[in-house]
């Protein structure tokens, strides 16, 4: 009998610039990850900046993902936040930043064909599954699109799927970080040099 295809998804939202938050939610996220790590996949569905936040007005929205990038996020929701100048520091990262025009590819290897694809907003698509950025009320499958719901800043969205044959979820749930998760010490670090480069550009203004 053919094993099947499994993948888990742990998903953020709403952060909204709250860049301290992430060296705890990064060990938080750590502990989630199943103890087999193959056919994990990580994402932000997006408002992961504010403009009333300093650090994401002077870096154009660039802080926030920065630091999700050092976190190994997948893709990340880039919708309305970024400019095009803005978007010149995707350069810079592993992450993939997903909006309108730009989706995110992802190849399961005993799938040959292009197997997963992550969108804002669902499109007409050969893809085994597509996964949307976008916050809904619920998580739920619809034909081959993943629906993810929307979930809090401290909070981190859990869902196990069956590929083998038409996407199929095995399990899915909101995780509450508990209050006394210690900070990761590298993420610090980036949390630190992030807002650096945000003070630099501020005393240069």
């Amino acid at each position: 009998m053919e094993k099947p295809l499994s993948l888990t998804l742990l998903y953020t939202s709403h952060l909204r610039g709250d860049i301290h938050l992430l060296p705890r939610l990064y060990t938080f996220i750590q502990r989630l990850k199943p103890a087999r790590r193959q056919g994990v996949l990580l994402f932000d569905l997006g408002h992961a900046c504010a403009d009333e936040v300093w650090h994401c007005r002077l870096t154009q929205g660039r802080s926030m993902l920065i630091a999700l990038d050092g976190m190994g996020f997948h893709a990340a929701n880039a919708a309305g936040t970024l400019n095009a100048d803005g978007r010149q520091v995707e350069a810079q990262m592993t992450m993939a930043l997903v909006d309108d025009g730009q989706d995110w590819a992802y190849h399961i290897p005993p799938i040959r064909d292009r197997s997963i694809i992550a969108v804002v907003q669902p499109k007409a698509a050969r893809a085994r599954l597509q996964i949307c950025l976008s916050a809904a009320d619920e998580t739920a499958v619809q034909g081959n699109v993943l629906y993810l719901g929307d979930v809090g800043g401290g909070q981190v969205g859990r869902v196990c799927l069956d590929l083998h044959s038409a996407p199929r979820i095995t399990a899915s749930g909101i995780h509450d970080m508990p209050a006394d998760t210690l900070p990761n010490s590298s993420l610090a670090a980036t949390v630190e040099f992030v807002e650096s480069e945000a003070r630099y550009l501020q005393k240069n203004q």
